[in-house]
């Protein structure tokens, strides 16, 4: 016996588990009837007196079981035709050979199939919390167990305090009071609950973790783009889209990017975009005399960044062959040259540790900075795992260097703030602030420069000044500096070129 598979009848289209290319009714009907076109659907299927069995169906249907006899066939190619499921499924034969004597086969038996019935919004419109209140009880008990059990193992995990968790458990009770079972709770209704001063974030992540969240918030990179890009023509739109597409959600052979990347390279080709939409309807009417002349009224110090944002997008138009040549193929500019790093004067450095003083998370930064040499992302992500206090170790990124005194001070100073400050924070990174302690995410960027606000330096003159000091004490060697501070020979041989550069220095 043929196995049944999920399919559809060739001739009336009925949906199940069948074994043939047509359901048992039609292939009844077609070994009695000639094969024609129906005179009502005008299918090349059997028919019986120039009407297919579909229609014939379709016509019964529609006259009604009381109509039998007065049934109009030509109505079925107005109607259209009504589908259906076979609810029946076949058994399977039982293993082993069916024709071994001695042995008898099982009969075979329908199986059932049994459907989950859900309720379905009759009007969906947005839920006013207000007037809900944490007494109510759950309209799905399951649902409510699971995201109370959620919320505890999440204040575990991250260290919430009993207030946050209380606050927590409140929001989630008035939510299991509204939501039926299988419904999903969307993140706009949830953020209703910040009136009542629940945490937003906390409750999102505790519905996202059972799978009852419907994330419908505004994707504001999407509308950022949408502003940026009004006025181009529909076709140029479109081929820019594909390439944003690409860059939001990468490729097979191409990661995501940031979207801080994103915002640089549409700020970076804004205005070519506009001034080829002024001009042409499609991108692949663009020249290279069109990039060049782009290119050369550019400012010198962008020139770079914005032929290689060129070069991707219509490098990407291209790979997708929604363009026939690449016109910006081959372009070079010429790059800017790099600033040259000086060491920094003593007075600043004097005013900085002074700052840093009665700041601990600053102390801590500057120590990661001018001591180490770290860049402000590392300093960001470095975890406490990464951190040996008793072994004065330290391994940011895979790389084992040594700590001093200063730093050790200085990381200890500020993890006995930060256990006093957030006692039951669980966050793996060394530096925390009111927002991450508590989420297990790093601190911002704009909380790392913030941290600089008012004084004269920043991380990065840090840096650079720790590795200009580090090429005056040994003779300025591109690949002492590589090999100590983890950059490529490059970047070692730049550092070295400064320090070689300044006056009084030996060469």
């Amino acid at each position: 016996m043929r196995a049944a598979r999920l399919r559809s009848c060739d001739h009336c289209l009925t949906w199940g588990m069948l074994t043939e290319r047509l359901c048992k009714a039609c292939r009844s009907f077609a070994s009695n009837h000639p094969a024609g076109s129906c005179a009502t659907c005008g299918r090349d299927l059997p028919v019986d007196a120039g009407v297919c069995r579909p229609c014939r169906k379709q016509a019964a249907l529609i006259a009604g079981p009381a109509n039998k006899t007065t049934v109009d066939l030509s109505v079925a190619a107005v109607t259209g035709h009504q589908l259906r499921f076979l609810l029946g499924r076949p058994g399977r034969p039982r293993h082993g050979h069916a024709d071994t004597p001695g042995e008898e086969t099982a009969p075979l038996r329908a199986v059932r199939v049994r459907f989950r019935w859900t309720q379905l919004l009759l009007c969906d419109v947005p839920r006013d919390l207000s007037r809900v209140s944490t007494q109510l009880p759950p309209v799905d008990a399951g649902l409510a167990e699971r995201l109370q059990a959620e919320a505890g193992k999440l204040a575990e995990l991250r260290g919430w305090s009993p207030r946050t968790l209380s606050l927590t458990q409140r929001g989630l009770r008035i939510l299991a009071a509204v939501h039926g079972p299988g419904e999903q709770v969307r993140a706009s209704t949830a953020r209703q609950l910040t009136a009542r001063n629940m945490p937003f974030p906390h409750i999102i992540n505790v519905l996202a973790g059972v799978g009852a969240l419907e994330d419908d918030r505004p994707d504001t990179l999407a509308l950022w783009l949408d502003e940026q890009l009004a006025g181009l023509p529909d076709q140029i739109r479109a081929e820019v889209n594909t390439w944003l597409g690409i860059l939001r959600n990468g490729s097979p052979r191409r990661r995501p990017r940031s979207r801080r990347t994103i915002v640089r390279d549409i700020y970076s080709i804004r205005t070519f975009l506009a001034d080829a939409g002024s001009r042409y309807s499609t991108l692949r009417q663009v020249t290279r005399d069109d990039i060049a002349g782009w290119l050369a009224r550019r400012p010198g110090r962008s020139r770079p960044q914005d032929a290689s944002t060129l070069r991707s997008l219509f490098g990407t138009l291209k790979a997708e062959r929604l363009i026939f040549a690449n016109p910006a193929r081959g372009i070079r500019v010429s790059r800017r040259n790099p600033s040259v790093p000086m060491p920094l004067p003593a007075h600043l450095l004097t005013v900085t540790a002074e700052a840093a003083a009665d700041n601990p998370a600053l102390r801590a930064v500057v120590a990661l900075a001018g001591v180490h040499a770290l860049l402000p992302g590392q300093i960001r992500y470095l975890r406490i795992d990464q951190l040996d206090l008793p072994g004065r170790r330290l391994d940011p990124d895979g790389m084992d260097r040594p700590l001093d005194e200063f730093t050790v001070g200085a990381i200890r100073s500020y993890l006995d703030f930060r256990s006093t400050r957030w006692p039951d924070t669980a966050s793996p990174y060394l530096l925390v602030t009111r927002k991450t302690a508590h989420t297990g995410e790093p601190v911002s960027r704009f909380w790392m420069a913030s941290m600089f606000r008012g004084l004269p330096v920043t991380a990065e003159q840090l840096r650079d000044d720790r590795i200009v000091e580090e090429a005056l004490a040994g003779r300025a060697d591109p690949l002492h500096l590589a090999a100590v501070f983890g950059f490529g020979p490059r970047t070692g041989l730049r550092y070295a070129q400064a320090a070689r550069g300044i006056p009084g220095t030996s060469p």
